[in-house]
């Protein structure tokens, strides 16, 4: 009796995957995962907040040279799991957080250098405007057929065009992956 519940079980188990995976194969089942296509777009919509996030974090490392880090409130007590001796000075502290958020900024930097380099490739398209006015100045669909003096279907198959261009420069694995399954 439960060698049988074991066969019916696995058998079950192995329909399953099957189903799923002949779903996904047809492209009846969507995982939550994003496509390149749209991370690519939320790159640029994101692009003016990463530019933003590295000033704000100039901005962070002025009042800690000036200030010091900000006192934690003596009413708020932490515990530590696995207790260190070692006390650090204000100043070592301050030091520490400095250098982390030197390290965040190069990160963003680089993040932003590999953004610019897939966008300057698509300098001499004829649209390539539509990127910049789309994504860093918010511009309607319609205002950039305006600029072009052409129709809005135009605009919008020449900027899912150069969404595509820059999906394989920013994510080329992936997008061979999408590909091919």
């Amino acid at each position: 009796m439960k060698n049988d519940i074991n066969v019916i079980e696995t058998t079950a188990q192995m329909t399953a995957k099957k189903v799923v995976s002949e779903l996904r194969r047809q492209g009846l089942l969507k995982d939550n995962r994003r496509t390149p296509f749209q991370k690519t777009e939320t790159l640029l919509y994101n692009y003016n907040n990463f530019k933003s996030a590295i000033n704000d974090k100039y901005e962070q490392i002025k009042t800690i040279q000036c200030e010091g880090i900000p006192k934690k409130s003596s009413s708020i007590t932490s515990f530590s799991s696995s207790p260190t001796y070692e006390i650090k000075s204000d100043a070592d502290k301050a030091d520490e957080k400095i250098e982390a958020i030197e390290q965040s900024i190069q990160v963003t930097k680089n993040f932003i250098g590999v953004i610019d380099s897939a966008i300057d490739a698509l300098r001499d398209d004829p649209y390539f405007e539509i990127i910049p006015m789309k994504y860093f100045e918010s511009k309607s669909r319609d205002d950039i057929a305006i600029f072009f003096d052409v129709d809005a279907s135009t605009i919008s198959r020449h900027k899912n065009r150069l969404v595509n261009l820059l999906q394989i420069r920013l994510f080329s694995d992936e997008v061979i992956y999408q590909i091919f399954s």
